[in-house]
């Protein structure tokens, strides 16, 4: 009789603990959260609609139609080339020389035919000067060093090909378009005792866009020919050219 008594006050207790006003907010909140799952869940019912029939863009097509005359394919190329003519200058050293400095200017003269090809012209005016070094061995080894093969003039065309184009990051406060290409062509050096000789060179270069008219340009070029040294004898003989120039570009790009 005591246990039956225990648990009817109990039941008793928990039925006046559920009428608070507490528990009544719970109540409430459960059965609001309850509905609002349950609105979820539901999807609503659409009608059923047919695909979209899509056509695939020709843009071979777009400046032969006059209805598209005036658009234009947006491009990331931030400094366009195409037929447009660049002017650029610099200087040039010769780092493979060991016992001689070999340094001069450089003029380049290319047209774009596109994005990607181009032709470029290119001379170089080059003086040499010995080293300490060898300074060195005429005083006090008593030792004659004398330069095989001295080039003081290079030029010659290129054919220009742009490979890759991306944007770098200068010190995490401006971004700097850049364009890295090939070059490959035929040409004449001229040596220290004025004698040329035919070359073809290959080369790398790189260029960091400045404006969009305005461009620093890095070139790396390996010239291969036979040329006659100071001794009269024939030489199969390279040299490697690496340029730092200034170009320009023009006409003026067509701002749309």
């Amino acid at each position: 009789m005591i246990l039956i008594a225990i648990l009817l006050t109990l039941v008793s207790i928990q039925a006046r603990a559920d009428d608070t006003p507490e528990q009544q907010d719970i109540d409430f909140v459960e059965r609001l959260l309850e509905t609002k799952s349950n609105q979820f869940r539901t999807r609503p019912t659409t009608a059923f609609s047919p695909p979209v029939k899509t056509q695939k863009a020709e843009y071979a097509t777009v400046y032969s139609e006059k209805f598209y005359s005036d658009l234009a394919i947006i491009q990331r190329n931030y400094m366009p080339k195409t037929k447009r003519i660049q002017l650029s200058g610099g200087f040039t050293i010769l780092p493979t020389d060991v016992f001689y400095r070999t340094v001069g200017i450089n003029l380049k003269t290319s047209y774009h035919l596109n994005e990607t090809w181009g032709l470029e012209a290119f001379g170089y005016l080059l003086t040499s000067q010995a080293r300490n070094e060898v300074s060195n061995l005429e005083s006090v080894q008593k030792l004659s060093v004398k330069n095989l093969i001295s080039v003081s003039a290079f030029y010659g065309a290129n054919i220009y090909f742009n490979s890759i184009y991306g944007k770098t990051a200068l010190l995490n406060s401006h971004i700097i378009p850049f364009e890295v290409y090939q070059t490959i062509g035929v040409g004449k050096v001229r040596t220290q005792n004025d004698q040329e000789s035919n070359t073809v060179q290959i080369g790398i270069g790189d260029a960091f866009s400045l404006s969009r008219s305005s461009t620093l340009r890095m070139d790396l070029t390996w010239a291969f020919y036979n040329a006659t040294n100071y001794l009269g004898e024939n030489q199969a003989s390279n040299s490697l050219f690496l340029t730092v120039s200034y170009g320009h570009f023009f006409p003026e790009p067509v701002y749309r």
